[in-house]
């Protein structure tokens, strides 16, 4: 069989994959951690102290394990191998950090359950891809024996466990972070340009969108190869970042009053020159990032992670991090692990999981290490949140996105929720290019929305019992 015959039959598998959304070390001292500055390891204590001992293993447990995922998952795998090792000598663990970000990897996983071999024995799963595969089959059940993951559901950001839940109750990916949202923005580009800098007062500043588009005036200059935004689609997107699209009883919720005010902002934003108009994603992208030629990006927390690691890792001191204007609690993305069929030592995979993501002490140094905030609540009862960080000019960031998360906004989400995305942005994406009417870029979006997600529906509907 095909990929692209493969995608297709899936889709409608997709559709109940979040049907269920309704419904190490001991702790008696201090740890030490290495935070990346510059490019530069820096090491502190006391950022992390476990707050729980780990369980004595069973069985001992050994051979290889292989894991794929994207950058920076492989700082983050490097800051808590060591601590792993300790706790299982015998377990070799790779990474293999596919190209293509997380639709590289996606694609890649699609392809290999789909053929029946060459899985990893773990792959990291993006939370817009997560639907498709907690329905496809070929991923184990993390609920059932000897895994038993059933015991951590509680300490879990609830509607991120419930994402990897399917239909009949199996949890097929287990949790691993969330993506409070944030304007990052460029320190020094505001210092040249006679704007406050200072995280306090770029939050006021950024009060509101047109406070946003108002500061953008003083930064954007096309012809110098300077812009405000990444892409002007970024403000609508915000709001619908693998959420939203529906409302509670499955009908489309796009076509609204505030949603037709976001697509004014970023028309007005595309009329002014101040977005680059650079595909996410691309080596373009990340050079004009890291070139300093993009002023402010509007993005989920992970973002961070990149910018330190491979982005901009000598940019210490130039970015900030500021909430969303007007509706700051938003989430964008996040992540989790699965335990692949295919694997041959499911039990040592199995223990990287709950080890990775389901102790304070490895979570909090991945986090730390990339940004990746975990979806572990007991990971937040740390000092470390209310700590600065120095790659963002000793700006608590920690503290914003932990008030984010622990404050979250609308979100739900649905198996259609991917489809209906590109619908909608392909929408916003012809409204900005072809200078067309919100409204009418909203009647457009509804309708697109509706015919592609149609049949997904009405499966859905069935599987609810809902018509």
């Amino acid at each position: 069989m095909s990929h692209i015959r493969w995608i297709k039959r899936i889709s409608l598998a997709t559709l109940a994959g979040i049907i269920a959304l309704s419904a190490c070390t001991p702790a008696a001292t201090p740890q030490v951690i290495t935070q990346i500055v510059a490019g530069t390891p820096i090491v502190k204590e006391v950022l992390v102290t476990p707050t729980t001992a780990p369980q004595p293993t069973e069985k001992k447990l050994s051979g290889e394990i292989v894991i794929w995922g994207w950058p920076s998952a492989d700082k983050a795998f490097e800051a808590i191998i060591q601590g792993f090792n300790q706790k299982y000598p015998d377990i070799k663990v790779t990474w293999q950090m596919n190209p293509g970000m997380a639709g590289g990897t996606r694609d890649a996983l699609a392809t290999a359950l789909a053929a029946g071999e060459g899985a990893p024995d773990i792959s990291m799963i993006e939370i817009n891809d997560i639907g498709r595969f907690v329905m496809q089959g070929g991923l184990v059940d993390l609920l059932q024996p000897p895994f038993n993951a059933g015991k951590y559901r509680d300490q879990f950001v609830a509607y991120k466990w419930d994402q990897a839940m399917s239909p009949d109750g199996r949890l097929l990916a287990f949790p691993w972070d969330i993506g409070p949202a944030s304007i990052f923005y460029r320190r020094d580009i505001f210092k040249k340009a006679g704007l406050p800098d200072a995280p306090e007062d770029v939050a006021k500043l950024f009060s509101t969108w047109q406070g946003y588009l108002d500061a953008g005036k003083k930064v954007a200059n096309p012809a110098k190869n300077q812009f405000w935004m990444s892409n002007a689609s970024d403000i609508p997107y915000i709001y619908y970042a693998h959420k939203n699209f529906f409302d509670e009883n499955y009908n489309v919720a796009v076509n609204n009053p505030r949603t037709k005010q976001l697509l004014e902002y970023a028309l007005e934003a595309r009329k002014l020159k101040f977005d680059a108009k650079i595909p996410t994603w691309t080596q373009e992208w990340y050079s004009a990032i890291g070139n300093g030629q993009i002023a402010t990006l509007i993005i989920g927390c992970w973002f961070g992670g990149f910018l330190k690691s491979w982005i901009d890792p000598q940019g210490a001191g130039n970015w900030g991090v500021v909430p969303i204007p007007e509706d700051p609690l938003q989430n964008w993305g996040g992540s989790f692990l699965a335990i692949t069929e295919q694997s041959k030592n499911k039990e040592a995979a199995w223990a990287f999981i709950e080890y990775a993501m389901a102790t304070a002490d490895a979570q909090n140094r991945m986090f730390v290490t990339v940004d990746y905030f975990p979806a572990f609540k007991p990971a937040w009862d740390n000092p470390l949140y209310m700590e600065g960080d120095a790659y963002f000019g000793g700006e608590n960031t920690r503290a914003l996105w932990t008030k984010i998360a622990t404050s979250p906004g609308k979100i739900f989400t649905t198996p259609m929720d991917a489809t209906a995305e590109q619908a909608f942005m392909s929408e916003v994406v012809k409204m900005l290019d072809q200078n067309l009417d919100p409204q009418e870029t909203l009647n457009n979006a509804e309708k697109a929305i509706q015919d592609a997600t149609a049949r997904d529906r009405e499966t859905l509907m069935k599987m609810l019992h809902k018509e």
